[in-house]
């Protein structure tokens, strides 16, 4: 209530209430049987994208998650990979106290699968990658990206290491889902080019900047 939002107590409250009443509910149904790494590999998918879910959404069901969120805020880790750091240590703890190895493994790696899901519903498929680009034809590949793909760039002033020549890089921010066509187009205006592509954790901007993406989220100017 404090330290994140009003709101998220009330969206925590509802999530816990659904989480027991349909727990409750299944509990009642018969077991799922099947290998166990086929329940490991679903079971984990299904555990990330429910707790995936709530948190995007501004809730969660557990103290973990409450610490995640926190510590995500502070740091540049995902939930899930903090989500899975904890649960080392408590299923750690687990094998110790009861001697049974096994089950502390198998649910660690459930929780390895859940974490990769609680990260791509929290972040969505639509990741961010910054793309840098160096080729001789700046002025023809800036107009193409920003006409085509509607989207804005950084030129970056630079000297060539070798041939001393004054170049101009393009930097930008795309989504994961256009860099196929980024890397079409520039490469067919200019085979030369070089694309140097790096994943994004996270981006943070002004007020002028996200009322632009609010107008047109495909855009990102710089």
């Amino acid at each position: 209530y404090k330290y994140i939002r009003r709101t998220f107590v009330f969206s925590m409250a509802a999530a816990i209430l659904f989480f027991a009443f349909f727990l409750l509910i299944l509990q009642k149904l018969p077991p799922f049987s099947a290998d166990i790494l086929e329940v490991i590999v679903f079971g984990g998918a299904l555990l990330g994208m429910g707790a995936g879910l709530i948190i995007r959404y501004g809730g969660c069901t557990d103290g973990t998650e409450i610490l995640a969120i926190l510590i995500n805020r502070k740091t540049g880790f995902t939930v899930g990979q903090i989500v899975l750091f904890i649960n080392i240590f408590i299923f750690a703890l687990y094998g110790i106290i009861f001697h049974n190895w096994h089950i502390a493994l198998r649910s660690l790696m459930t929780y390895f699968v859940a974490f990769k899901m609680i990260d791509i519903v929290i972040e969505g498929l639509n990741e961010l990658k910054s793309v840098m680009i160096i080729t001789n034809k700046p002025q023809d590949i800036r107009e193409i990206i920003t006409n085509k793909l509607g989207l804005g760039l950084t030129i970056i002033p630079s000297i060539g290491g070798f041939s001393g020549e004054n170049k101009e890089i393009l930097y930008l921010i795309i989504e994961r889902l256009d860099i196929s066509e980024l890397k079409e187009i520039v490469l067919k205006e200019d085979p030369s080019a070089l694309l140097t592509i790096q994943n994004l954790h996270e981006v943070a901007y002004g007020k002028h900047l996200l009322h632009s993406m609010k107008k047109k989220r495909k855009n990102i100017f710089f």
